[in-house]
């Protein structure tokens, strides 16, 4: 009769996490779709995926392996259930999403070693909330500043609209919150004396090896964070190059820069300037550019443009 309360009343607790992680996601997606920030807080805050990825953390600390398998089944789990969200609701208008053009989607996509630093912290604060009844309440802003179920659904958004690499840089930063939430979260419990409070300092082994599993997984993403961050950061330094020169080089004349985009992909820079009358040669633009763009072609793209004067 326990067994059978015991069962109910986890099946129950079940039944209310993926209920709500659905709802989160949903949220996500259609605040990603609609580039609304408030949206996408909002799902942070109903998303309650932190809690069995802190309950992994804390299985880690104190060496239990039936937990550790418990809190990992349910977290990859809900991985699954987050992304499939993403993608079920995005599939239907997936011809008419330019996830290009959407700030929320794209900002999502590129993660860098500053977000394993975020990540890192978060997750310090994370598991100190969670141990505390007397700070549990900063737990809401936590679970913003970690951002679990977004990446989720943007992974979806961005499956579904054929995406792929987008996706996978996506899911990329989703990982790298997930394993710092575990390394920090399990440190810190360990360090709380947690495994000594719940008598099970027999599974030291146990931790110690999940740590030390945690550790070689951050140090794995740890590499293509570096790549891309040191790709925006080359970015950002040939667009600023680009804008420079291509001031000096129009000046003087009737046409101005509408924009510089540095497309990493395909090599290439592309310059787009609007005006009229004669383009000043493209000589002296490549001469103030010269080793300024990192092995990139610079194209330059000149678009005509007609002024009218009306009389009042």
């Amino acid at each position: 009769m326990l067994y059978y309360s015991k069962n109910r009343i986890l099946k129950k607790k079940l039944v209310r996490f993926f209920s709500l992680l659905v709802l989160a996601a949903g949220i996500s997606t259609y605040g990603l779709l609609s580039n609304s920030v408030a949206t996408i807080i909002g799902a942070m805050i109903v998303a309650p995926l932190m809690l069995p990825i802190m309950g992994l953390a804390f299985s880690i600390s104190i060496g239990d392996g039936y937990a550790i398998k418990n809190s990992f089944l349910i977290s990859m789990a809900g991985i699954a259930v987050a992304v499939a969200v993403g993608y079920i609701l995005a599939f239907p208008i997936s011809n008419i999403i330019m996830p290009q053009n959407i700030e929320q989607i794209m900002i999502r996509t590129s993660p860098g070693l500053l977000d394993l630093l975020a990540a890192l912290v978060t997750g310090l604060a994370g598991a100190f909330a969670m141990s505390r009844d007397d700070v549990s309440d900063t737990l809401p802003g936590v679970a913003i500043a970690i951002s679990l179920v977004p990446p989720l659904a943007n992974t979806g958004i961005l499956l579904a609209t054929s995406n792929y690499n987008l996706a996978m840089g996506s899911f990329l930063l989703f990982t790298t919150n997930f394993f710092a939430i575990l390394l920090t979260g399990a440190a810190l419990f360990a360090l709380m004396g947690f495994p000594r409070v719940a008598g099970l300092t027999q599974y030291v082994k146990t931790s110690k090896k999940g740590i030390a599993i945690v550790i070689v997984m951050i140090l794995l993403i740890a590499v293509p964070l570096a790549y891309n961050g040191s790709n925006i950061l080359i970015d950002n330094i040939i667009t600023q190059n680009v804008q420079d020169a291509s001031g000096t080089w129009l000046n003087g004349s009737q046409y101005k820069v509408a924009s510089i985009n540095a497309q990493n992909q395909n090599k290439t820079v592309i310059l787009v300037v609007i005006g009229q009358g004669e383009l000043p040669p493209l000589a002296e633009l490549e001469e103030l550019l010269k080793g300024k763009l990192y092995g990139r072609t610079l194209q330059v793209e000149v678009v005509p443009s007609t002024v009218y004067y009306l009389n009042k």
